[in-house]
């Protein structure tokens, strides 16, 4: 390791370089020291406070997480929303200024990036969970204070953690999943103040009326083409 990052052919950090120096005796080494993006730590500037910020909220409340472990914020979702995570990525990278990437696994899309910063600043200034979520889960304050903010939080929420299915009769419902009996309340709340009306369960937030489900649709306009295929599809039965 020592001679192929003098050769240029292993790029690691310097403080490592010296450290591996130091355990194996050698005094020192000629060498020239690599610079590489990778290893600067990403600046993080407070965010704009606006739709996409809130949207944002809503995606990690959903399928997003934020790692105690190793700084890793996330959102997981299934191969065929590739168009969706491109725009998740757009978003993100628009908003915190860092660079994101999209994975593809065997059986699920992953957007990532790593920074120990963002995830203090997304914990501590705006709530969103740091490790385990459930019994965590709020909305944030921002967007409680502001029906415009709120929408767009409910349209990352449902675009993550929401589906559309057919139920008996082929009637239409929409719904929001949460395991976290205290956040699915505080969505119920949330959905009534922008003039829902709701059914719930215990761990879904559901609309059954068409009439309803097609004033969400209209309000919210959820941007994973998921949901809006199968709206359109269901539409004409």
């Amino acid at each position: 390791m020592l001679y192929n990052y003098i050769s240029g052919k292993y790029d690691i950090p310097e403080k490592i370089f010296f450290k591996l120096l130091e355990i194996s005796n050698i005094e020192s080494i000629e060498h020239e020291k690599i610079f590489k993006e990778k290893y600067f730590r990403k600046k993080i500037k407070n965010p704009p406070e606006d739709i996409f910020l809130a949207e944002i909220f809503g995606v990690l409340n959903g399928d997003g997480h934020l790692s105690s472990k190793n700084y890793e914020i996330s959102v997981i979702g299934n191969l065929l929303e590739k168009d969706y995570f491109v725009y998740l990525k757009n978003i993100f990278e628009k908003t915190f200024k860092i660079k994101f990437k999209i994975e593809k696994f065997s059986h699920h899309i992953k957007l990532r990036t790593y920074s120990k910063d963002l995830c203090y600043l997304l914990n501590e200034k705006y709530s969103i969970p740091l490790g385990k979520k459930i019994g965590q889960l709020r909305i944030p304050k921002m967007i409680l204070d502001s029906e415009e903010f709120l929408i767009y939080y409910i349209r990352g929420l449902f675009d993550t953690d929401g589906g559309i299915n057919l139920r008996r009769k082929n009637e239409m419902m929409i719904h929001i999943t949460s395991a976290d009996k205290n956040y699915l309340e505080e969505i119920g709340g949330a959905m009534k103040k922008l003039g829902f009306k709701i059914a719930r369960s215990d761990k879904k937030i559901l609309i059954y009326r068409r009439d309803e489900i097609e004033k969400f649709f209209e309000k919210v306009k959820p941007a994973n083409s998921k949901h809006l295929k199968k709206f359109k599809i269901y539409s004409k039965l």
